[in-house]
């Protein structure tokens, strides 16, 4: 009797191990997600409700949200706009375009205060693309085109149209993250455990290699989940 019931136990023990088990994620759909109550964070105006950090200048000319480099700038150029608030798990549409060859960024989830990064020389470390995540802006990147999340996963290849206004989506749940570029999947649920909460970044690429090359976005809206 005793063998049996211990044989009963082990069965349950292991059905209850199955059913315990994560499931793979459904993959994201083939289309981007509608935002059906959007937030606009840019205002077409200015930039209120972001922070500059480090130098180069983000300003806003006939509508559209721009960065030119300083190349005396601190971090050969680089600078972040960083959203003031923070937000956990959303969806984000961006319309951008950047100089054919130039390189940006959306920032996702960056937990490190505005403050702190302020009161550092270089901006602070981690960088906003390690301490949270980064979809890529960058069409001729051999591992990460635009749309991938930075080293972490590979997007889809020449989904962005270099040089015009580009359409990108992404959604933040949980560790996971999709991305959509133009009507295309680029992302699917890639997975890894960074921040859970964090503000929402645009990158401003220094070093001379991207020096002339224009970063600008005139449309940035969020739905939080």
């Amino acid at each position: 009797m005793i063998a049996r019931w211990t044989k009963l136990a082990a069965l349950a023990a292991a059905i209850a191990a199955v059913g315990c088990k994560s499931q793979p994620a459904v993959p994201a759909p083939a289309t981007p997600p509608a935002l059906s109550a959007p937030v606009h964070l840019f205002n077409g105006h200015d930039t209120a409700g972001w922070v500059q950090v480090l130098d180069s200048k983000w300003t806003v000319e006939d509508g559209v949200l721009l960065a030119r480099q300083d190349p005396a700038g601190r971090r050969d150029g680089e600078s972040w706009l960083i959203t003031e608030k923070d937000f956990t798990d959303f969806l984000l549409a961006v319309k951008f375009r950047v100089t054919p060859g130039g390189n940006s960024g959306v920032f996702l989830r960056d937990p490190i205060t505005r403050a702190d990064r302020l009161a550092a020389a270089d901006g602070g470390n981690p960088g906003p693309w390690e301490s949270g995540f980064e979809a890529n802006i960058n069409a001729v990147d051999p591992e990460y085109p635009t749309g991938s999340i930075w080293a972490i996963a590979k997007g889809t290849k020449n989904v962005e149209r270099a040089g015009d206004w580009n359409d990108m989506v992404i959604e933040v749940r949980g560790d996971r993250v999709s991305t959509w570029v133009n009507g295309q999947i680029a992302v699917s649920n890639a997975a890894q455990a960074r921040s859970k909460k964090g503000g929402i970044g645009l990158q401003r690429h220094g070093t001379a290699q991207y020096r002339d090359k224009l970063v600008e976005f005139k449309q940035i809206d969020i739905q939080e989940l």
